[in-house]
């Protein structure tokens, strides 16, 4: 028999603790329980889980039909996926799961399409009016814009963060990438994430921009709340034109003082590394996410949060002397 209040089920927590803290405490305060879907049986994040399954990744309808088995089994309400490549998979099986009762927090295949692919991102940014940097693939540069225009970025395509990125500054550096890699002009400024959340009615209910002083495997080790109006209201407009965002997205951009002008880089439709850090300073996207979806509420808008919070990471240590329950 399910537990009196909710079930929520956290994938691939890893090492991510902040997040799978707040969901713990979130859905704690409303006598329910955070389960971790989880391959590695160290996972240091699941340990703050009430419980773990051994699951690995869901990037086929193979895998998404084994995690809703599961969720109908154990009475999950919301499920919230904290993986870049399990996003498409997820997107495309939300009305399946919907229909046995059970809520993935994802944005709609739609927009999980558009912002996991930087081709078409930047293309809808650019159409859309929202100022980006210019881009051409590696196959296109040499009769593009950007010939010659070093220093330029190079990126993977369907990339995440930082990884997969380089800065070119001369010819050879550009020699091994892949005709279909994405080349950039280089954005002046310094760069920002704005993490904001799509309510279900597509309203984007808070906007906590953070400068990223200092980064790290791809995701900001230091890290400052900063009350940008211009950025604030540039990432309030992607995200509620985004064809079906919702939930938590992370947006990235480069802000030049000296110019007063912004620069968009990449979306990222998912609770990002960054996010602790608005969570800190009162965006609490996990307890919206509960209140919205299981709650039935509707929220209000939020702008008082804290300006100029300062977050720094440092490495902890867990131990294991027996192998974790499954």
């Amino acid at each position: 028999m399910p537990d009196s209040g909710p079930h929520v089920l956290i994938l691939s927590p890893g090492s991510k603790i902040a997040l799978t803290r707040a969901l713990a405490e979130a859905t704690s305060a409303r006598g329910g329980r955070l389960s971790g879907w989880e391959a590695d049986p160290f996972s240091p994040a699941a340990t703050l889980c009430s419980a773990r399954v051994q699951g690995g990744p869901v990037e086929d309808p193979d895998s998404a039909e084994q995690l809703l088995e599961w969720c109908v089994r154990k009475h999950v309400n919301l499920v919230v996926p904290s993986r870049h490549d399990d996003l498409p998979t997820l997107a495309h099986a939300a009305a399946r799961f919907a229909a046995a009762g059970v809520t993935l927090a994802i944005s709609a295949p739609e927009t999980i399409a558009l912002c996991l692919d930087k081709v078409a991102s930047h293309a809808w940014l650019r159409g859309g009016g929202f100022p980006v940097p210019t881009q051409a693939s590696v196959a296109e540069l040499a009769t593009s814009p950007l010939a010659g225009g070093f220093p330029l970025v190079a990126k993977y395509p369907r990339g995440s963060g930082s990884r997969h990125v380089r800065v070119c500054r001369n010819p050879s550096d550009l020699a091994g990438l892949d005709p279909d890699w994405i080349v950039q002009s280089h954005a002046p400024g310094v760069e920002y994430t704005i993490n904001t959340y799509a309510a279900r009615d597509g309203r984007c209910l808070c906007e906590i921009p953070h400068e990223r002083l200092l980064i790290g495997d791809g995701e900001v080790v230091r890290g400052r709340t900063a009350r940008q109006p211009a950025l604030m209201d540039l990432a309030r407009r992607i995200t509620e034109a985004l064809p079906g965002a919702r939930g938590p997205l992370n947006i990235q951009a480069f802000w030049d003082e000296g110019t007063r002008t912004a620069t968009v880089i990449e979306i990222n439709p998912r609770f990002g590394g960054g996010y602790p850090l608005a969570h800190e300073a009162g965006g609490r996207f996990a307890e919206w996410l509960i209140a919205e979806y299981l709650d039935g509420r509707t929220l209000p808008r939020v702008e008082s949060w804290e300006d100029g919070l300062l977050m720094v990471r440092y490495r902890e240590a867990k131990f294991f002397r027996a192998m974790p329950p499954r």
